[in-house]
This record gives structure tokens, sequence and C-alpha cells, in this order.
């Protein structure tokens, strides 16, 4: 007899920001002597945030969210594809403006060998406009194993292979981008289910 420990948790997408080429512009503009005019005013000060994450056995936790970053759609659909490290590509006419982006990526523990299946709840997701109804689908769901590969409701099976018993995977995806879709920020959630056997 086996034991089984079953683990669901929901992920919100971190917001995507979409501009318009010209409002990009601008603001790369701004933000650059926003930011040399308060480096020179500034002392040496800065405050910083100090973070720790527990993570119990057989369970697993989220450190950072998807992020795509800035991106401009064009007159023409497009794609923007991230990989299991957080590089982007694009496709058809978006284009990608900024490079905060960051794949997702959770921790977790078990045993050394221990066999862990992971999924996805769904092959796609919907990322919708805060204050509108405009959308953008994620698919390809992308888990950052050696060599990646894309996940979905099918488990994928996994081992354990720090003697320690600690992992961690990243998830990535691409997003299906509309042509001249309005500016303003897209999120939704995606949900990864993790099972310890």
């Amino acid at each position: 007899m086996r034991g089984n420990t079953n683990f669901r948790m929901e992920y919100r997408l971190t917001p995507l920001t979409v501009w318009f080429k010209h409002t990009a512009v601008l603001i790369a503009g701004l933000t650059l002597a926003m930011v040399s005019g308060a480096a020179a005013a500034q002392e040496a000060t800065e405050d910083s945030d100090a973070q720790a994450f527990l993570v119990t056995p057989l369970s697993f936790v989220k450190q950072f969210d998807l992020d795509y970053g800035t991106i401009i759609p064009g007159n023409t659909p497009g794609t923007v594809t991230m990989d299991s490290a957080g590089t982007v590509t694009t496709t058809g006419g978006v284009l990608q403006v900024d490079g905060t982006q960051t794949p997702a990526l959770f921790w977790g523990f078990g045993a050394f060998l221990q066999t862990v299946l992971i999924n996805s709840d769904s092959n796609t997701y919907v990322l919708t406009r805060e204050g509108g109804t405009e959308t953008m689908l994620m698919d390809q769901v992308l888990i950052g194993s050696q060599p990646p590969i894309i996940i979905n409701t099918n488990p994928r099976r996994f081992r354990i292979v720090n003697p320690d018993g600690y992992f961690s995977f990243t998830i990535a995806g691409r997003l299906q981008v509309g042509a001249n879709l309005p500016p303003g920020t897209y999120a939704g959630e995606f949900t990864i289910q993790l099972e310890y056997e």
C-alpha cells in the first residue's frame, strides 16, 4: 500500500502590462530621467526586505509568480514565449520592452529518489485586462526540468535526485497576444498540482 499526498495550489500570474508604442517610449524616458535625478540627490542609504521560505516535508511553496514583463502588441497577432530560464522570444507584431520577466519558481521537499507527479489543471489559461474584458491566452505551460517539457492535465513523473530531498522547478509558457490589444494590466491564475508517491 502506498501513501499519496496531494496538493492543489492556485497562483496568480504577476500582472502583465501592455502599452502602446508611443506610451512605452515616453515612460522609459521619464523613468531614466527620474532615476538619474533621484540618484544625484540621494544619500547612500537603502532599505531592503528579508524573506525566508519554509518548506516542510511532502509540501511545496511558491517563491516567485510568473511575470512576462511589459509588452507592446502590434497590428498583427503574435506570441510571447518564456522558457524555463526566463528568456523571452516574440513572434508576429508583438515586442517585449523590458527585462523584468521571470518564470514562476516553486520549491518542494521529499525524500531522495522519491517519485513526484506534477501537472496543471488546464491546458490553457486566460489573462483578462483589469478594468476591462479583453483577454489573451497562456498555453504550452512549461516546467523547467532537464530537459524542459510541456506539462498539462496528464501528470508528469519526476524523481528527486537531491540527496537532501529538496528540489525546485520553474513554470513558464506562451502567451497568444491579439492584434491591437488596449493597454493595461492583464492578470490571471494557474494551478499546479503535485503528488508525492
